[in-house]
């Protein structure tokens, strides 16, 4: 498993909503597809980003990992499930979190047997069909909010390669180093979302945020 934990030192303004920024923690999941027959799909989780502000010392913590080999998918989910259980009183905040990560999330667990005891959770979804045209997807929101991230690569990039690491080709430890780059930059940026709020959007309501409940069978 590929991990790396880092602790930045920042001073962000709350003109997202009015509650506390340690409330808020931006998840994001990466995704690969795996053919199962010529004509079925099934994406499968390759990597993991989080997000929040501590509240011990205001300092962002960002962790961000990577399996490295198709076994190393289940214990990336279990470090989900226990990361969400963990922190399941915060606010979970990303782009189309609840038909892309948590729904593909949902399915994997169910495939993989697992159980997660976890509380529904409270889910703000980035993702507006009403505002389409300012927020074509993540990169359209960081630009219409004036966060400027010069992306190298983008998502198809994970796609293309996630198989070249799984498969430890030749130059798969310099692709897992580009895939992170690539999740560090927009986990850098999260929290600028919550700056930069103000100057498009009106404060969220968080009577508005949805709950989301793991729907899996007991085994």
């Amino acid at each position: 498993m590929w991990k790396k934990e880092l602790w930045l030192e920042t001073q962000f303004i709350n003109n997202f909503y009015p509650g506390p920024l340690h409330k808020l923690v931006f998840i994001d999941l990466e995704f690969f597809p795996v053919y199962i027959t010529a004509n079925k799909v099934q994406q499968r989780i390759f990597g993991y980003t989080i997000t929040r502000i501590l509240e011990t010392n205001d300092s962002q913590y960002i962790k961000i990992q990577l399996i490295e080999n198709h076994r190393e998918e289940k214990y990336l989910i279990k470090e989900i499930i226990n990361d969400l259980k963990l922190l399941q009183d915060k606010i979970f905040v990303g782009f189309n979190i609840i038909n892309s990560d948590l729904y593909c999330l949902t399915k994997r667990i169910r495939s993989l047997k697992l159980k997660p005891d976890i509380s529904p959770l409270t889910i703000l979804d980035l993702y507006d069909p009403k505002q389409s045209r300012y927020r074509g997807g993540l990169n359209g929101l960081f630009e219409y909010l004036d966060i400027t991230i010069d992306k190298e690569i983008n998502g198809l990039y994970i796609r293309r390669n996630a198989k070249r690491v799984l498969s430890q080709k030749e130059n798969s430890s310099e692709i897992i180093n580009r895939i992170y780059e690539y999740c560090l930059e927009d986990a850098k940026n999260y929290f600028h979302i919550v700056s930069n709020w103000k100057q498009k959007f009106t404060p969220l309501d968080p009577n508005t945020f949805l709950q989301y409940e793991f729907k899996v069978k007991r085994y």
